[in-house]
This record gives structure tokens, sequence and C-alpha cells, in this order.
């Protein structure tokens, strides 16, 4: 049996390998049970959730480094993020602009709105004396992080 613990519940499965006839929907031929197929599924989930974490964890940073230099609207901010990462990263706006709104609230991004004839009205955002400060901390954290897993990994460059 292997166990898998969850958020607050642990969980038995079999393992595959002991179920009999395991075949592949798309073939008529066995599954190969050399490589646990349960495995192959929690490592991707796994790699999935890291994924969400990694980006929620910089998500901070990357909007305070974009707003840096001058203000941007929440749209603008989204596709230079996506463009600048060659589509590996993209924000839904559904999540983008609550995170502008709680950085608004921390002081760090101040935002306004303007309008322009014959475009909608847009809120842009642009960096605070502190929201400075906060990025000139994240950005010395996150070097000394891509140094150590750098070291770890042996990846130049990371």
């Amino acid at each position: 049996m292997v166990t898998t613990v969850g958020r607050s519940r642990t969980y038995l499965q079999a393992p595959i390998k002991n179920r009999p006839n395991l075949r592949s929907p798309a073939e008529s031929k066995p599954i190969d049970t050399s490589v646990p197929q349960q495995y192959i599924a929690q490592t991707y989930m796994a790699a999935s959730m890291l994924d969400r974490e990694l980006k929620k964890g910089s998500a901070e940073l990357m909007i305070l480094s974009l707003v840096e230099d001058r203000a941007r609207h929440g749209y603008e901010i989204s596709k230079l993020i996506e463009t600048r990462s060659g589509g590996t990263l993209r924000f839904n706006v559904a999540s983008l602009y609550p995170l502008l709104y709680r950085l608004e609230d921390r002081g760090w991004i101040q935002g306004r709105w303007t309008e322009k004839a014959g475009q909608r009205r847009r809120r842009y955002y642009k960096l605070t004396p502190t929201g400075r400060k906060v990025l000139r901390a994240q950005r010395n954290t996150w070097q000394a992080f891509v140094a150590a897993m750098s070291s770890i990994t042996g990846l130049e460059n990371a």
C-alpha cells in the first residue's frame, strides 16, 4: 500500500503494479508497470503545485519591478510578464488585480485612474518610496535564493 498525505487526510492506495490486466484506453496494450503510474501522476501534480507556489512567491517581485521605472496599468503588467518570460508565466486577470490591490493597501504601489478620449478608464500603478525599499529587499532575497539553488543543483544562471 502507498500512503499519500493530503492537507488533512491520509489516503491509502494500492500500488498500480498489483492491479491485474491494466490496459491503456487508447491502445490495447498493457500499461508499463515498471514505473508506477501513480508516481508519475503525483510527480506531475507536485510540479504543478510547485509552479503555482513559485509564481505566488515571486509575483510581488515581478510586479514591483515592472512599475519601478514608470506607471503601468494591470493589463500591461500582465502582458509584460508573459512577454518577458517567453510565455512561461501568465497572470490571469482574476488573480492579478487582487494582488495589485493588496500591494496598494500595503503602500508599496500607488494607483491612479486615468481617462483618455475614446478609451476605457485605466488604473495606473507606480512604485512608492516604501515599495522601492521592499523591492530592493526582495531582489536581495531572490538573488540569495537563486545563488543557493545554483550551488545545490549545479545549474549556472538558474
